[in-house]
């Protein structure tokens, strides 16, 4: 790794939370707190040096990163084209000056720096960068700048996930002690099943 590279945040805050009840689960207090403040914490948490950036569709959860004044808030006008256009706005947004970007969902709050920290130290040029637990994959993912023009072109219904299906030889794995540290809420029963929950650390 090299340590002048830089690393872009990018936070997906769009969805429409189809699976949970109409509400929108982003704002759905958690332990005290909207769900999409965990993460916000997180990423302004940790420097880095290609930007922080927030995509939001929604004014309520737009106005969630107003205490973070490291993060800046991207609108989306367009959620319905999918997760493709907030990963679109992001890569745009951070620039050409970036290496990396590290995709982040909002719904995942028992996600740590610890974690992040490792696939930020592993990342090398050329390489995806995916965190799991007993080989099954989860989120961030950090993808290079080399694959920048495909993060831009996703084709309807296509998410990041394509690109690594296309680029399996590009992959590196952080294996977490934890599968908690991964799992995001999907659901209402996901998020009283949930609330209650304590995270090992990881050795």
């Amino acid at each position: 790794m090299n340590m002048a590279d830089k690393a872009a945040a990018i936070m997906m805050a769009s969805g429409f939370s189809k699976r949970f009840g109409g509400r929108n689960k982003l704002l759905v207090p958690f332990r005290g707190k909207p769900l999409a403040a965990y993460t916000l914490e997180l990423a302004a948490g940790i420097k880095f040096d290609g930007g922080v950036f927030f995509v939001a569709a929604s004014d309520e959860v737009a106005a969630l990163a107003a205490d973070f004044p490291s993060v800046m808030v991207i609108k989306n006008d367009a959620p319905e084209k999918g997760l493709r256009e907030s990963v679109r706005l992001g890569v745009e947004a951070a620039g050409f000056g970036v290496d990396y970007y590290l995709f982040f969902h909002c719904d995942q709050p028992f996600l740590d720096s610890l974690t992040v920290r490792r696939i930020l130290d592993i990342r090398r040029q050329g390489c995806i960068v995916e965190p799991c637990y007993q080989c099954r994959p989860g989120n961030p993912c950090l993808f290079p700048a080399l694959f920048r023009n495909e993060l831009l072109s996703l084709k309807e219904g296509e998410t990041p996930k394509a690109i690594k299906a296309r680029h399996p030889e590009a992959i590196i794995r952080v294996e977490v002690n934890d599968p908690l540290v991964l799992e995001d809420v999907d659901d209402e029963e996901t998020l009283e099943r949930y609330k209650y929950s304590t995270m090992e650390k990881e050795k």
